[in-house]
């Protein structure tokens, strides 16, 4: 009997746990739990302003500065809530997902501007960067869904997460120490370190400036990396396919979307092939057409002075690629395409 009473203890903490971890995401999904608070209260406290997201990669959470808005918005007569919710190392299968997870959270954006980024979108996206992006343990089923439906090899992806429900306290005891007793964790993970720096808006600022020398020795690591992708260039299936099914949600949600690609410097613009810049062109094009979304080129819209690497922006870079975004491109679209203003 005692045993039985042990177990049926040991399963009901469990389940609780489980509970609590899915019902406070910013404990084990650090990166997107943070940023899904900020978001709520920003909410909470403005409640009739319409809101605009940002969705994307690093690129976006240093590139898109919401408070660099502040003062500058009011011509569109509506005073938008601005944010930033991009996720590091991110693509559009998880967009899609941040998006529904939103959604399913009460959050309901009235405009979202989604990246595109040709040098990530040449290959397939494995198991494993996803991990890397989300703590799967805290999807619930129609999160695991979205996810698998993106994945080569789902049944190992179930099988992780059926791992991490059965014994959450093992599998989310870093995530559980960090939130209960912070001084016994001795090295930050990657996520915590995401958050570091990260405004109340989700812009995040890494650095706020680079030597002339780390900044040539950051753009030749980098350009090394992307050359080789761009030489012989196919637009893979699923970013596409992930692409084209985020604004399909939109639509179905009446939510506003454009697609933006990101300023690049000049060594990164110049790694592109006509051929490969002749296709993205026409991949946009087809995107702006087939979607009926609004495509924002903004590949040359910031000086070399402003990147730290080439292709992330600091903190003045990022100012300047968000100010002309709002001034040439979401203020003239609000007034075209007004968006309710929430009671």
């Amino acid at each position: 009997m005692t045993l039985a009473w042990a177990l049926l203890w040991f399963v009901a903490s469990q389940v609780a746990l489980r509970s609590f971890l899915q019902s406070r995401p910013q404990v084990a999904d650090v990166e997107f739990g943070r940023k899904l608070a900020d978001l709520r209260a920003a909410v909470a406290e403005s409640p009739d302003r319409p809101v605009v997201l940002m969705l994307g990669s690093s690129r976006v959470a240093t590139g898109f500065r919401p408070d660099s808005l502040l003062g500058h918005e009011a011509n569109t007569g509506l005073d938008p809530l601005v944010f930033n919710f991009a996720q590091v190392g991110s693509g559009p299968e998880m967009a899609h997902l941040s998006l529904q997870r939103l959604l399913d959270s009460g959050i309901r954006p009235d405009w979202v501007f989604l990246e595109f980024w040709p040098p990530t979108w040449g290959a397939e996206r494995g198991l494993k960067e996803f991990m890397d992006q989300v703590n799967i343990g805290c999807l619930d089923w129609k999160g695991l869904r979205l996810l698998r439906s993106y994945v080569s090899r789902p049944g190992k992806l179930d099988r992780q997460w059926w791992t991490r429900q059965v014994v959450p306290l093992v599998t989310h005891r870093e995530a559980l120490l960090r939130h209960l007793a912070p001084t016994w964790v001795l090295t930050p993970t990657e996520p915590d370190r995401r958050c570091q720096n990260l405004d109340r808006f989700g812009w995040w600022s890494p650095m706020d400036a680079v030597a002339l020398e780390e900044r040539g020795r950051l753009v030749e690591r980098y350009r090394r990396v992307y050359e080789h992708r761009l030489r012989r260039y196919q637009i893979a299936k699923t970013p596409d396919r992930a692409l084209r099914a985020i604004i399909a949600l939109c639509h179905r949600e009446k939510i506003r979307a454009s697609v933006v690609v990101l300023p690049e410097g000049q060594v990164f613009r110049d790694l592109y092939p006509a051929s490969t810049l002749r296709d993205v062109r026409t991949y946009l094009e087809g995107i702006r057409r087939d979607c009926r979304v609004e495509v924002v080129d903004a590949r040359d819209w910031v000086d070399d002075g402003g990147f730290m690497d080439g292709h992330h922006l600091l903190p003045e870079g990022a100012a300047v690629f968000t100010r002309r975004l709002g001034r040439d491109v979401l203020q003239p679209l609000l007034a075209e395409s007004p968006i309710r203003v929430r009671r």
